[in-house]
């Protein structure tokens, strides 16, 4: 009566493909409790039972172990992420369909079966108390329904296909159709915890890149007056995703300016076609060669966004990115590239005792600072917009969202909000904007 299950936890210590799975905590609790049913004793099972049960709750089990199938690095993953369905060994192949089989059973392995096994083994031991398996907690559906996605922004590309892949992963189909439907899932949104998302950062205190599931929204039609600036990053990101040389770029401008807002409208305009964005911080640029690796080989194209980058000529960071831009013995990849914005022109904060030093080429030096800047190959600058730019900026925005106040009055209200907050950017006008809408919105605003 035990014995399926006894022979499942052998199965399970056989995955080869996806023998990373076995280390997950509630894979390991599940095999625990697998094991249990084949010993004779009862304080084992009950400890292994609710144990896994709390744990298949809280994680909301069997839709989590689909995610960790869908998200798991392993050659599989990896060659067909890199060639397709069709570019697939034999031998490989063969072993995946294999393991999948045994991932559907653990899936299917339900809280009813091991009850009325648990009960048949151990009626007579503990008969109507209240540790009788028929009292015993129960885990399917506990934690929710499967993952609705519907409720995901617009930034989560492809939610049928992942949802599909989802499914097939331990449920639908044989093992050679779910093995299809995961290789298709691969090539199209990559592996690891990386595929169904477009936006990440790095936390360099624990060397992971974590996904964004909701990146912030910026539309391209929303920065008003930066036609030239965009027009000039469109281009260079175009290059990039037709596999085109493409250079490294820095944003230069004021803050507000929209230099920030410029890098994140890409997933807009071209996240579906296989661009993503990984937010490095300025004080882990000496990761970026672990960066790098994690992301060398994928399938999609891959722009690093360092924000407002600036430096004093003391910081580590400096020469990690000095060594970054002039290459290192290490070739970077080519499906990455590095966006940068900053306040600075030239970077690095150079002073007077640069220039009257009593260093013999002290001209060499300063040179070295000033061409950091240089070494990105595209510099595109950002102006601060003058009274009519950053009037013009609050009515087209006033436009798209609707708002109905006379042109002469917006005006008035816009030149009265620069005055008194943060000067005339864009970023002002849209923190005008939003303070507008709110206020036409409630029935006690008073306009100034």
């Amino acid at each position: 009566m035990a014995e399926p299950f006894k022979e499942l936890s052998l199965r399970v210590t056989s995955l080869t493909v996806y023998g990373n799975v076995r280390n997950d905590e509630v894979v390991s609790a599940l095999q625990e409790l697998l094991e249990a049913i084949g010993k004779t004793e009862f304080e084992v099972l009950y400890k292994c039972y609710h144990r896994f049960c709390s744990l298949a709750v809280t994680h909301n089990w069997p839709e989590y172990f689909a995610r960790l199938i869908l998200e798991d690095e392993n050659p599989f993953s990896r060659r067909a992420a890199q060639r397709g369905r069709e570019g697939l060994n034999p031998s490989l192949w063969a072993l995946t369909v294999r393991d999948l089989e045994v991932c559907r059973a653990l899936g299917a392995v339900s809280s009813g079966e091991i009850k009325a096994v648990a009960t048949r083994l151990f009626a007579s031991e503990v008969g109507q108390s209240s540790l009788a398996p028929e009292y015993w907690p129960e885990w399917e559906r506990a934690g929710g329904d499967e993952e609705d996605l519907s409720q995901k922004g617009k930034h989560f590309w492809h939610k049928d296909v992942y949802q599909k892949a989802l499914h097939y992963a331990i449920g639908k189909g044989t093992a050679e159709e779910r093995g299809a439907v995961l290789a298709d899932y691969h090539h199209l949104l990559g592996y690891g915890v990386l595929g169904p998302y477009v936006a990440f950062r790095w936390r360099g205190e624990v060397e992971y890149l974590e996904g964004i599931a909701e990146p912030d929204p910026v539309q391209r039609e929303q920065l008003i007056g930066l036609d030239r600036e965009l027009a000039l990053i469109a281009e260079n990101t175009k290059y990039f995703l037709a596999g085109h040389a493409a250079n490294n770029m820095i944003l230069y401008g004021n803050r507000g300016t929209g230099k920030s807002s410029a890098v994140k409208s890409l997933l807009e305009s071209y996240g579906d076609q296989g661009l993503r964005l990984v937010e490095l911080a300025k004080g882990d640029l000496g990761d970026f060669p672990k960066v790098v690796r994690i992301l060398s080989g994928r399938p999609q194209k891959f722009i690093i966004f360092v924000d407002d980058l600036s430096f004093d000529d003391t910081e580590p960071e400096y020469k990690a990115l000095k060594t970054v831009l002039e290459g290192g013995l290490e070739a970077k990849p080519g499906n990455v590239l590095i966006y940068a914005t900053s306040n600075r022109r030239h970077l690095i904060r150079e002073n007077f005792s640069d220039r009257q030093g009593d260093e013999i080429h002290v001209r060499d030096t300063v040179e070295e600072k000033l061409s950091l800047a240089d070494r990105f190959g595209i510099t595109v600058t950002f102006p601060s917009p003058d009274q009519e730019g950053y009037l013009g900026i609050v009515q087209g925005l006033a436009d798209q969202r609707g708002l109905t106040v006379a042109p002469d009055e917006l005006r008035r209200l816009a030149l009265r909000w620069e005055m008194m907050h943060n000067g005339r950017s864009g970023r002002t006008a849209r923190q005008f904007i939003d303070y507008l809408e709110a206020c036409l919105a409630s029935p006690d605003c008073q306009q100034g």
